[in-house]
This record gives structure tokens, sequence and C-alpha cells, in this order.
């Protein structure tokens, strides 16, 4: 066994214990009612481990560790598979891009409470095996099957996926315009998925799109990895919204056709694409 391995094991014990207690835990208190820093009223959730978290932000975060526990599996099993079979590394990294920015949002997006110590471990955990597994990926010679073929439709997407991110300026620019906090900020001072979307997912997917067309290593490298983040992607919107429904939080209908239909569909695209592009790997 290597000693990526071992890491990634642990990171299957965290991401268990961090998920199943922010969806099942609860302490049985109710809603509670406070004011903002922007001199707003606004409800906080009251129970278990996001407690101190607006509704709103408890739903996402539960949708999230729902879809987690779904991730972890497959992390698992790819892990297994990925010792046999070369090519299901691509996938075994492309769930861990989707754990390391569970993490990320949890570290860095959830109000203080007691796991935080095994969040700041989980985040360490996830950002060092993902850098331990690109080095290898891309020191390994995997990709001869696939260099030279022409993914211009993978490499399209992969361009969309990334522009989708850009969806969040319809908040940061108003706000930026009038001088007035974002209305979706409730009680927190700013938004990390804003950040991590429009600073890292967005220029890795334009890059890695760019460098396909060009056929170089890099883009076949990226390519199946960032295809699989969008399916997990695909995923957790959905459990976010099975979430929010069964906590009866309205989802404006705009929101519904569009925020969430919209990834649910390129999480669908990209899972056929991933699967096409897995059968052309050796």
């Amino acid at each position: 066994m290597k000693k990526i391995d071992y890491l990634n094991y642990l990171i299957v014990i965290l991401v268990m214990i961090t998920a199943g207690f922010g969806l099942f835990y609860t302490t049985g208190e109710s809603k509670i009612i406070t004011d903002t820093i922007y001199n707003e009223v606004i409800t906080l959730y009251g129970d278990g481990i996001y407690k101190n978290d607006s509704v709103f932000k408890a739903s996402v975060n539960k949708g999230s560790d729902l879809s987690m526990l779904v991730v972890v599996i497959l992390f698992l099993y790819t892990m297994i598979l990925s010792s046999r079979v070369a090519k299901f590394k691509f996938i075994q990294i492309g769930l861990l891009s989707a754990i390391l920015y569970y993490s990320s949002c949890l570290v860095f997006g959830v109000t203080f409470n007691r796991l935080f110590l095994l969040y700041v471990l989980l985040f360490s955990a996830s950002l060092f095996s993902m850098i331990f597994s690109l080095v290898n990926l891309f020191k390994a010679d995997n990709i001869s099957s696939v260099e030279g073929k022409p993914f211009k439709g993978t490499a399209l997407f992969l361009i969309i996926c990334g522009c989708s991110t850009l969806v969040w300026l319809q908040f940061i620019i108003p706000a930026i315009v009038n001088g007035h906090h974002l209305s979706t900020i409730e009680i927190y001072t700013t938004e990390p998925t804003f950040v991590f979307d429009l600073a890292i997912i967005f220029p890795i997917y334009i890059g890695s799109a760019i460098a396909l067309l060009k056929g170089q290593a890099v883009g076949y490298k990226m390519a199946p990895i960032l295809l699989v983040f969008i399916v997990i992607i695909g995923l957790t919107v959905i459990c976010q919204t099975i979430v929010q429904i069964v906590m009866d939080i309205d989802i404006p209908i705009n929101q519904l056709i569009g925020t969430v239909s919209s990834f649910v569909i390129l999480g669908v695209i990209a899972g056929v694409l991933t699967i096409r592009y897995i059968r052309f790997l050796k």
C-alpha cells in the first residue's frame, strides 16, 4: 500500500464523520431569530452542527453532506479499482477534487462549530492528496491512447462549464455598483463559493479546455478530472434541492428553472462525456 493511500483512507473516515454529523446530528433545539451586522433580521437554523448558520445555508450544507456520503463511497471504490486498472485514477482524482471543494466550503464558509478542527484536517488531507495525486498523474504515461484524438466537443463543454461560474456576477456587480452588501450574504461577511469558483474553477476549466484544443498533454489529463467534478456538482445541487424541499424552504421558480436545472443538465452531459472519455483510455 502506498503512503498516499493512507492519506486517502483518512479522507474517507473524515468525510463520513463530518458529513454524517452534519446531516444527522441534532440537539433538538428550534430556530433562532437574530439581527445581522447589516441591520437585517435573519433566521438561524438553531439545531445540530449548523445551529449558528442561517436556515438557507444549513440546508445547502446538509445537501452537500448528503452528496458527499455518496461521493466518498465512490471514492473508496475507485481507490480499489485504480490499483488494478490505471484509467480509474482519473475518476478517483475527480472525486477527490469534489471532496477538496467540499472541505474548502466547510472550513471557510461554515460558522465555527465543534467540528472545526476536523474540517481543517479534512481540508489539509484533501489538499495534499490532490497535490500528490496530480504530481503522480502528470509523471505517468497514461494518455497515449487518447493523444492526437479530437475532443473539440469536450473542450467546448469545459469552456461552458467554466463560464457557468460567471453566474455569481449577478450578485456581485450590483453590490459593488450600489456600495451595498451582497443580497445573499445573510449573517456572513463574504461568500467563499464566489471566490473558489471565479478565482480557481473558472481559470482551470478555461485553461484546460484550451490545452485540450491544442492537443497538449495537460488538457488530455485534466479533462476527465474536470468532467467528474461537474458530475458531482450536479449531484450536489440535486441533493441540496431535496434537502431544501424537506426543510420546507421556498425555492424561487427562476432559481429552480435557471440555476438548479442548468447545473443538473451540465452534470448529466458531463457524465456522458466522462464515460465516453474513459472508454478511450487504456
